[in-house]
C-alpha cells in the first residue's frame, strides 16, 4: 500500500504570509513520519521566494526523517528577485527524478518530471505555460502568473501534453498505477487549466488500454473538493494557512 502526505499553497515568504517553518511546516513532516508515509507531496505555491528562504528548504528537503519530497510548480514559484527555474526546479524535490527532457536529465527550461516508486508512477506537471505572440512560453523569472498579454494561462502547452501522453502510456505498458500532480486542475470543475479537456482525453485513452491513472491532485484554488469522473479521483487540495483566495484588492 502506498501512503503519502499531500499539501498545497503553503505560500511561505517571511514578512508577507502567515505560514512558518516551526508552527506550520514541521507538523506536516511529523504527520508524514507518524503515519508511515512513503513521501511528502506539495501541489505548488510552496514558497513565494525560493532564493530568499533557505530555512524552508533546510527543514523540508533535508527533513530529519529523510522522507522523500516531491512538488509541482505553482504560479507563484518564480516570484521574487533571483527566482529562476534553475534556482527553483532543484528545490522541488529531494530525490532523483526523470525530467521531461529528451535524456531525462535536469534542464533549467523544464520543470515537469516523473518518478517511479513501488509500482506507482507519480507525474508532476507544470501548468505555468501560456500563449504569447503565437509562442508557448513559461512564466518568467522574478514574476508570478503569465506574462502580460499572454493567453491560455495555466496551460501545459503542446510539448508537455505530448510528454504526458508518452509518460502515461509507458506506465500503462509497464503496469504502473499513476498519480498526476499539478497546480491548476484538470477535472474541468473549478476554473481549470485550459488544457483540462486534452488531459482528460489522455487519461481516458491510456485507461482504455489498462487501468493506469487513478488520481489527479491539484492546488491553486485554496478550496477542498473531490470529484470522481471515469473512475479517476480528482482531489483539489486546500491551502495550508490562507483560506479561500480573495481578490487582489482584499486582504488574504
Amino acid at each position: 500500500m502506498m501512503r503519502f502526505v499531500v499539501f498545497a499553497d503553503f505560500h511561505y515568504k517571511k514578512g508577507m504570509y502567515a505560514p512558518t517553518v516551526g508552527r506550520d511546516l514541521m507538523p506536516i513532516i511529523e504527520r508524514a513520519r507518524s503515519s508511515g508515509a512513503d513521501m511528502i507531496i506539495h501541489a505548488g505555491d510552496l514558497c513565494n521566494d525560493y532564493f530568499g528562504s533557505p530555512e524552508l528548504f533546510d527543514a523540508l528537503l533535508r527533513n530529519r526523517y529523510d522522507i522523500p519530497v516531491f512538488g509541482a510548480y505553482g504560479n507563484h514559484e518564480l516570484e521574487g528577485a533571483g527566482n529562476t527555474m534553475e534556482v527553483v526546479t532543484p528545490r522541488l524535490m529531494n530525490r532523483p527524478v526523470v525530467f521531461g527532457t529528451p535524456d531525462g536529465k535536469f534542464s533549467p527550461d523544464v520543470g515537469y518530471y516523473h518518478v517511479d516508486i513501488d509500482g506507482y508512477r507519480f507525474v508532476f506537471a507544470d501548468t505555468n505555460y501560456s500563449l504569447l505572440d503565437g509562442e508557448w512560453v513559461h512564466n518568467r523569472p522574478a514574476s508570478w502568473g503569465a506574462p502580460k498579454g499572454a493567453e491560455y494561462e495555466n496551460s501545459l502547452g503542446p510539448a508537455q501534453l505530448s510528454w504526458l501522453d508518452r509518460v502515461l502510456t509507458d506506465a500503462a505498458d509497464r503496469g504502473l498505477r499513476c498519480v498526476v500532480v499539478s497546480h491548476a486542475e484538470f477535472s474541468g470543475k473549478n476554473s481549470p487549466s485550459p488544457d483540462a479537456d486534452k488531459v482528460r482525453e489522455i487519461f481516458r485513452r491510456v485507461n482504455e488500454k489498462r487501468k493506469t491513472v487513478i488520481l489527479a491532485i491539484n492546488g491553486h484554488y485554496h478550496t477542498d473538493n473531490l470529484f470522481n469522473m471515469d473512475k479517476i479521483s480528482y482531489f483539489d487540495c486546500n491551502t495550508v494557512k490562507n483560506g479561500f483566495w480573495m481578490p487582489m484588492e482584499e486582504q488574504h
